[in-house]
């Protein structure tokens, strides 16, 4: 299992911390796979759940769970040892620059449960239909 090390948190306007994880790993001699994560919970509560489902929050916590994560990751295979610090902090600021303004929109928690809710109605929809 890869050790995961958050490299800094950033709170968002809607509510919600993007976090930048550190989940790169030797590969072999001086050589790395450098991968950083950027995550973030949301909450299955009323307040993050899009209308149409806010007065059935306990029936989508149940399928849900108490949270749902959306992660977006990069990853640079064979990269020398003694740049994975500088190329941390390049991805880093690349994904903070490319995602903040999405993530940050006050839709983005409701609309990211809705479409998980969905996807897991769908699966149970697939697996009862067998």
């Amino acid at each position: 299992m890869l050790a995961e090390k958050i490299v800094s948190r950033h709170p968002l306007d809607n509510g919600l911390t993007l976090e930048f994880r550190d989940l790169s790993r030797h590969t072999a001699g001086d050589r790395w796979q450098v991968t950083l994560e950027a995550r973030i919970a949301v909450p299955v509560r009323p307040e993050f759940l899009p209308p149409e489902l806010q007065d059935r929050w306990e029936e989508v916590a149940q399928a849900l769970g108490p949270e749902v994560y959306f992660c977006h990751q990069e990853t640079r295979n064979f990269v020398d040892e003694r740049l994975v610090p500088e190329l941390l902090q390049e991805m880093e600021t690349r994904l903070l620059q490319g995602v903040k303004r999405y993530v940050s929109h006050p839709e983005f928690g409701p609309r990211f449960l809705r479409r998980r809710y969905h996807e897991y109605l769908e699966r149970s929809r697939w697996w009862r239909e067998e």
